[in-house]
């Protein structure tokens, strides 16, 4: 055989990890050699007795099938007849002039229907009851009138609650367990609603009560060969055990009865529910059988499988313990965590192992820290060119220069009695001024509704009687609340430009300031030209994801701007919602909490 073809055929080994080969070779050299010898003499004595167990086991598990089927078949059968009943169902719908006419029906449905010989026909059922919803019924014999108090009874609320119209339900009556002695008050009924004739002017419901003493009677012959139960919902509805088995009392849960070692579980369909029949027996003491041999067996125990196990451990614990070690610290290395492996390596393979990994993450901290200084320096070196290259932009424009420009013109128009140009110049260089002069980047409310009013004063003059505007702010505490200087007038202009500019109509721009529950609410209304749907759906959705790179998408990037700076300084705490309608005009609504609008 060639070495490839020897390589290819143990390839799989090198796949498995190194505690599951030397668990592979515990069980299948150790383990499982031992468990056969010790095992064969003893089957060859336990396998007559569990064989003859298992039979009688078997024939009781199908005597308690098959009478439990036959009691739930035959008040099932009773059910079914009385379903289909045409004779029982018009006497039930027939809506009766008074109780003479109602005992005369009643004794004529009885002569001409089969309801009596069937009641008695079948040992299994015990009782049959009529629930019927006509209000000209006399309650008495088989037929109860459906009333409130009927409905509020836990059979009936399960009825309604399920979705099928026939159902098996358990359940305790309490007052006929103060009422009979022979019967007790637990009760297993077949329930169903009568609507076999389709849609009725009467709500019918047929409730079969099972023979429950009988059934119980015939699980005590059972008692020879172990314990059953018969469970329903988690709770213990027929059983030969004489504590589980008081009718007087409620069903007993499964979970809480103290029942042997469970030797059988079965399920069986039962109408609307699977029953579990649950057998319990002692469990055979094979070992009695056996009790010379107790001292062979542990010494071949003892010298076969002890001593090999502690070994195989000792060396595995060894291997496995350092791999692990490697393995978890090069787990940290995918999460840029360059840790030593510190402690004893051991000078095997595994040990050579771990003090080249030591190495290697030396080597990489040493070469990180010198690319991330290199870095750091290159990025300090773009800085200072930007910020420079900024000094000199700035260094061409004397602002000086352009405000006392203004001044001059203002005075100039005070002269001439043009107040309302002069007072626009006046709001204008203020506005040029704190643009220019930008300083702290978070102002008060009350000084951004100065610069709004300013703006807002000077679209005033620039529109005329087309432009109306009012500021209002329902707080006084309001007023010295921070946010970023201008992003309420950048919200502005957009009003003016986008909205009141593209009409030809009168426009209004409306600025409200209020605080709604925990939160500051700013709104901004015009009564522009508004948006379509599919304008106002993109813009709903970068406002979603707002970024810097996403600005290059919007033909005006006023609006992201503002935003992308009102959630930098309250931690994406704010919110911006966008309405807008075709020709009617738009609505910006911003939500800032005043914890976070309240700190300076």
């Amino acid at each position: 055989m060639s070495r490839k073809k020897y390589c290819k055929r143990i390839q799989f080994l090198d796949d498995w990890s190194l505690k599951t080969k030397l668990y592979i070779l515990f069980i299948f050299c150790v383990l499982v050699p031992v468990l056969v010898t010790n095992t064969v003499f003893y089957q060859s004595i336990k396998g007559n007795i569990e064989e003859k167990e298992h039979s009688r086991f078997n024939e009781m598990q199908q005597r308690i099938k098959f009478n439990l089927r036959n009691s739930i078949d035959n008040s099932l059968y009773v059910s079914n007849f009385l379903y289909t009943d045409g004779t029982l169902n018009r006497f039930m719908e027939f809506k009766y002039h008074d109780q003479e006419d109602y005992y005369s029906a009643y004794y004529d449905m009885l002569s001409n229907n089969n309801l009596v010989r069937y009641y008695y026909s079948y040992q299994q059922v015990n009782q049959i009851t009529f629930y019927v919803g006509n209000d000209t019924f006399v309650n008495g014999g088989n037929f109860i009138k459906l009333d409130d108090e009927v409905k509020k009874s836990d059979w009936y609320q399960a009825l309604m609650n399920t979705s099928d119209h026939i159902m098996i339900y358990s359940y305790f009556d309490k007052q006929q367990a103060e009422m009979s002695q022979s019967q007790g008050g637990r009760k297993v009924s077949i329930i169903r609603k009568l609507d076999y004739f389709g849609e009725q002017q009467v709500e019918k419901v047929l409730k079969v009560d099972l023979d429950y003493a009988l059934i119980n009677k015939s699980l005590k012959n059972e008692g020879a060969n172990g314990k059953v139960y018969v469970v329903s919902d988690g709770r213990v509805i027929f059983s030969n055990d004489s504590k589980m088995n008081q009718m007087r009392k409620p069903f007993n849960l499964i979970a809480n009865s103290p029942i042997d070692p469970v030797q059988s579980m079965q399920s069986i369909p039962v109408v609307s529910e699977d029953w579990q029949i649950v057998v319990s027996t002692e469990k055979l003491d094979v070992l009695s059988e056996i009790v010379n041999s107790k001292l062979n067996l542990t010494l071949l125990i003892i010298l076969n499988l002890l001593v090999p196990t502690l070994l195989i451990w000792l060396i595995s614990r060894s291997l496995v313990i350092r791999v692990d070690r490697i393995a978890k610290h090069l787990d940290q290395v995918k999460h840029e965590k360059f840790e030593v492996i510190s402690g004893p390596v051991g000078k095997d393979e595994i040990g050579s192992l771990t003090h080249s990994y030591n190495m290697m993450v030396i080597k990489i901290k040493n070469l990180i820290e010198i690319v991330f200084k290199g870095q750091v320096d290159r990025q300090a070196l773009e800085l200072s060119k930007k910020q420079a290259e900024l000094k000199a932009l700035q260094s061409q424009v004397n602002p000086h220069f352009m405000f006392n420009t203004l001044e001059t013109i203002r005075m100039r128009s005070l002269i001439k009695d043009e107040l309302e140009t002069s007072d626009v110049i006046h709001k204008l260089a203020l506005l040029l001024r704190q643009t220019i002069n930008w300083g702290d980047d978070l102002i008060t409310i009350a000084e951004e509704i100065n610069f709004v009013e300013s703006y807002l004063s000077i679209q005033q003059y620039r529109f005329g009687e087309k432009l109306q505007f009012a500021i209002r702010i329902t707080d006084e505490s309001i007023a010295a609340m921070m946010i970023p200087k201008l992003t309420v007038l950048t919200f502005v202009e957009n009003a003016c430009i986008h909205g009141i500019e593209g009409t030809s109509n009168d426009g209004v721009v409306e600025v409200l300031f209020e605080i709604r529950s925990n939160e500051l609410y700013i709104s901004i209304r015009d009564t522009g030209v508004g948006m379509d749907q599919d304008k106002l759906a993109s813009l709903r959705k970068m406002m979603q994801d707002p970024s810097m790179d996403r600005m290059s998408e919007l033909s005006s990037i006023g609006m992201m701007n503002a935003y992308i700076r009102l959630r930098m300084y309250f931690d994406d705490f704010v919110q911006v919602h966008i309405f807008s309608e075709k020709g009617k005009g738009t609505t910006i609504g911003i939500q800032i909490p005043l914890m976070q609008a309240s700190q300076e």
